[in-house]
């Protein structure tokens, strides 16, 4: 998964958590309604559609939810397992790993990408070896 495929999944999955959460009693079967968490989700789900437009950089915002979205599941974790919490944990811990995967891994598996493509600089050549009477495309066995 790319960077802006991840921002656009996401925007989507939490600008809609964040609308049903600002609507009390609709989505209180599995997870509770809190209005800051709901703005939190609105937030990021705005910034991940943002990110997916191209108005913002899609990497920084799967690194940067990795962070959110793991301290979100930290701070659950501190106030308790509860019943309640424990959904919003979960999400938040799956939501860090795969922002977190996709905001850092490589973006090709090329090995060569890794340490720097040499072919995208150009560099000035001493003597140009191919025009010479010793290339052997040139010659012409008679």
């Amino acid at each position: 998964m790319t960077p802006p495929a991840l921002a656009l999944v996401l925007g989507l999955a939490y600008v809609g958590l964040g609308v049903l959460g600002l609507m009390p009693g609709v989505v209180d079967g599995l997870f509770p309604a809190s209005p800051a968490l709901a703005v939190v989700h609105l937030a990021m789900g705005a910034w991940g559609l943002r990110a997916y437009l191209g108005r913002s950089s899609a990497q920084g915002y799967a690194r940067a939810a990795g962070f959110v979205f793991a301290a979100l599941a930290l701070a659950g974790m501190l106030q308790g397992m509860e019943r309640f919490l424990g959904a919003y944990i979960w999400l938040h811990l799956a939501t860090a790993a795969a922002a977190g995967f996709v905001g850092w891994r490589p973006r090709s598996g090329e090995r060569r990408s890794l340490a720097g493509d040499r072919r995208r600089t150009r560099a000035a050549v001493g003597v140009e070896r191919r025009l010479n009477a010793d290339d052997r495309r040139s010659f012409v066995q008679t």
